[in-house]
């Protein structure tokens, strides 16, 4: 039997309207806190704000370029509380050039980086203190020197003449599709081996033969998304586990190791022997990373500054130089070849710009450094490739102690800092109202010379003392792949191009492309 109330409705109907009418109210004043809550991310209960981060990670770069526009370009990112996932992403020059100049000796890799990266091992790319000052220094050393650099532009050349000319001479004549971003990592691959453990792979000839270690570098950029995204003890797991991304990137560990170890001894054997067959030229053999590293007298500096054996540190050393040699050059190639062949005027222009003086028009020849530092229109094409599609999208970094960023968010002790530099390249405020727009006019003054835009504003190389040790050595590369190929043939574009998500911002399918061979009048 159910009691009536004094309005004569039974008592378990009253505390059900009660009870709906109670939780009614939890709701409105729930959607008041979240509406007062202007972050444009959410931040649920014990999650944190990890689930609009992973609901989002097939395009975090466009993502996280929506949650700094709406937040002032700087925002906290909050993991589950269980976790340590918290860090801020910044695209605010200001902080930038605080970070990465004004107070580069308050931020670091972080404690979590080598864990991070384990795969780079103690390299240049992750090391801190007096082993990444020995280590810049000995790479700074060898890229000033003449042979080394003598070597980087005859094998660029090489690779273009009897590599990239033959293979597209072929789809032209054949009427095939090619993949440029193929050909592009084919090439920087090819190049970055040579002057590395100067030995030639040839993986960039007619046949394209499998190249059993070009898939790992792609599948370790995969993995270390994922490692920034999710919480650090279920990235672990899966590593234990061996499942999921985390198993791809053991099998990449595993192929980079062999592969590497490998021509290092080979490196070691025909270095013997040149030395007990007779005394060489001191530039014999030299020219290249690892005969640079195994000089007697390198080899000491680098003992007293590594708690490393010397082909542990060999390795290291080939696994940084390689992952930024052939990584970022070869997504700079890719997007560049996608923006002059969809962009009809730019072609145009950076055709006649690339002359230089070749007014009879014959058949290409390579340009003299002279002539390719003339190329002003090329040179602000590239940069703005590199300003829309930075092959390294994301930087981060970690402060040592307490401190205020130019924001005035506070940071604190080992706190996470992830730079968007995809975001800085489109932020209106850096380059105005076209900033989303392929404009490379931006970069040429009136008197037809290169701007010189801050490197806190134009971030793709970073800035302060970390700035890349080897930038004029990639725009020397770039430009004698670029011009050669945009003088010689024209690239038809097959289908759309979509950046992936990964530390390396290459395209998700590649550039598929029909070519034709120019005819020069």
């Amino acid at each position: 039997m159910l009691l009536n109330t004094p309005t004569g409705l039974p008592t378990a109907l009253m505390d059900a309207v009660e009870a709906l009418a109670a939780f009614s109210f939890f709701v409105l004043i729930w959607c008041w806190f979240i509406s007062k809550n202007k972050s444009p991310i959410k931040d649920w209960p014990f999650v944190g704000m990890l689930p609009g981060v992973l609901l989002n990670a097939s395009r975090i770069h466009y993502y996280f370029s929506h949650l700094l526009r709406q937040s002032n370009h700087t925002i906290k990112i909050k993991g589950p509380w269980f976790s340590n996932l918290n860090f801020i992403l910044t695209s605010d020059p200001e902080n930038i050039h605080y970070i990465l100049s004004t107070s580069f000796a308050n931020f670091n890799k972080g404690p979590n980086f080598k864990e991070v990266f384990e795969v780079l091992g103690d390299g240049i790319l992750v090391a801190d203190s007096d082993s990444w000052k020995m280590q810049r220094k000995l790479t700074h050393t060898l890229f000033r020197q003449s042979n080394f650099l003598s070597l980087l532009e005859t094998t660029a050349q090489q690779k273009v003449q009897n590599g990239l000319f033959k293979i597209l001479d072929h789809a032209s004549e054949s009427g095939l599709q090619v993949d440029m971003q193929d050909l592009c990592q084919r090439f920087t691959f090819d190049v970055t081996w040579v002057f590395l453990l100067g030995s030639d792979l040839n993986s960039l000839s007619v046949e394209l033969p499998a190249v059993p270690f070009a898939k790992a570098p792609d599948d370790t950029h995969e993995v270390l998304l994922q490692r920034h995204l999710k919480p650090r003890s279920l990235w672990r797991l899966q590593k234990w586990f061996q499942v999921g991304v985390e198993k791809k990137a053991i099998t990449a560990a595993e192929t980079f190791d062999n592969f590497i170890y490998h021509h290092i001894s080979l490196k070691r054997e025909l270095n013997n022997r040149k030395s007990d067959r007779d005394e060489a030229d001191e530039n014999d053999g030299s020219s290249d990373l690892i005969s640079f590293l195994m000089q007697e007298e390198v080899m000491k500096k680098c003992n007293n500054n590594s708690a490393k054996p010397h082909d542990e540190f060999l390795r290291d050393s080939v696994m940084n130089l390689l992952s930024a040699g052939r990584d970022t050059s070869s997504t700079t190639l890719t997007w560049f070849f996608w923006l002059v062949a969809t962009n009809p005027l730019i072609k145009i222009n950076t055709r006649d710009w690339t002359l230089f003086p070749n007014e009879s028009r014959n058949p290409w020849r390579f340009p003299s450094f002279a002539e390719l530092n003339k190329l002003a229109y090329l040179h602000a094409t590239l940069c703005e490739t590199l300003r829309l599609y930075p092959p390294v999208p994301i930087n981060r970094k970690a402060s040592i102690k307490p401190d205020t960023l130019p924001s005035g968010h506070q940071v604190n002790q080992e706190t996470e800092i992830l730079l968007s530099i995809y975001t800085m390249g489109r932020m209106q405020e850096i380059w105005g109202a076209d900033a989303s727009a392929f404009n490379p006019d931006r970069w040429i003054s009136d008197k037809g010379k290169i701007i010189d835009v801050p490197s806190y504003k134009f971030n793709t190389f970073s800035a302060g003392p970390r700035t890349c040790v080897g930038k004029d050595l990639a725009f020397m590369e770039l430009k004698i792949a670029a011009a050669a190929i945009i003088w010689s043939y024209d690239l038809h574009v097959a289908t759309g191009a979509q950046s992936a998500s990964s530390l390396a911002l290459h395209m998700e399918h590649g550039l598929k492309v029909n070519v034709t061979t120019k005819t020069i009048l």
